[in-house]
């Protein structure tokens, strides 16, 4: 378990990820900020939101490529052949895999939500719902990437499938208010397209309720948010967990 860990860490350090996303980070952090100068009021609050929505995109992003590269590499090389020919079984091999993307995404989030707090001057308690609600969003991703990579084995398809989830899963609460728009407006609630879109809300989490940039500037309000957050968080996450103990142990190599 621990020398899967390192390797995942090693792996990181060889890809080139962490210099890739900090540079990426400061060059967002840049552009963030002349941004926000260029507005006449609110400068400080225009820069917050794009920090934070750069940010976001940023992690997500290179954790897909990270974590997809990284399995297919993995498959060709036939690493998988050979940690499973020692004393681990299928289910520990996914936990440790998955384990190593999270503590990696953890080394780069901590430095990450504190650039945020001293630049951004975001809001203390709006600041730690929104970096621990983005952390947990990234935790999805991550497994959905390790998930389909599992079931694929192909990078580019599983980087794809990946981005198509991740997407989807970020506009779901614009299809959501799409279907209860009036008639005259949007899609008639009984059409064929707003079923396609409720069938689509039901298997897809609400990733748009996931840190809201608006917590750094007004602070968190509305605590009623937070159930519904960790339980789509608890649900997904166990069903993305079972999917792929289920598919890697019918594998054959």
């Amino acid at each position: 378990m621990k020398a899967i860990l390192k390797y995942i860490l090693k792996n990181g350090v060889r890809d080139r990820l962490y210099i890739g996303i900090f540079i990426s980070l400061i060059i967002s952090f840049g552009v963030s900020v002349f941004l926000g100068s260029t507005m006449l009021v609110e400068q400080q609050q225009t820069t917050t939101v794009y920090i934070a929505g750069s940010s976001r995109v940023i992690l997500a992003v290179g954790m897909i490529l990270f974590v997809c590269l990284s399995m297919n590499r993995a498959f060709e090389n036939k690493e998988i052949e050979f940690i499973l020919s020692k004393a681990i079984s299928r289910q520990q091999f996914v936990l440790a895999y998955l384990s190593g993307f999270f503590l990696t995404i953890l080394l780069i989030f901590i430095p990450l939500s504190s650039a945020i707090f001293i630049i951004a001057n975001a809001e203390k308690i709006g600041l730690l719902i929104w970096a621990i609600s983005l952390l947990l969003e990234i935790f999805l991703v991550i497994t959905f990437a390790l998930l389909v990579s599992l079931i694929l084995k192909n990078s580019f398809s599983a980087i794809m499938s990946t981005f198509a989830f991740y997407l989807i899963a970020r506009l779901m609460g614009m299809f959501v208010m799409a279907i209860d728009l009036p008639q005259d407006l949007a899609l008639a609630k009984n059409n064929f397209l707003a079923i396609i879109l409720k069938f689509f809300s039901v298997l897809f989490p609400r990733l748009d309720l996931f840190a809201q940039s608006s917590w750094l500037i007004y602070g968190f309000k509305d605590y009623s948010q937070l159930p519904i957050i960790f339980m789509q968080f608890l649900i997904y996450f166990a069903l993305l967990i079972f999917m792929a103990f289920h598919d890697f142990k019918n594998k054959q190599f």
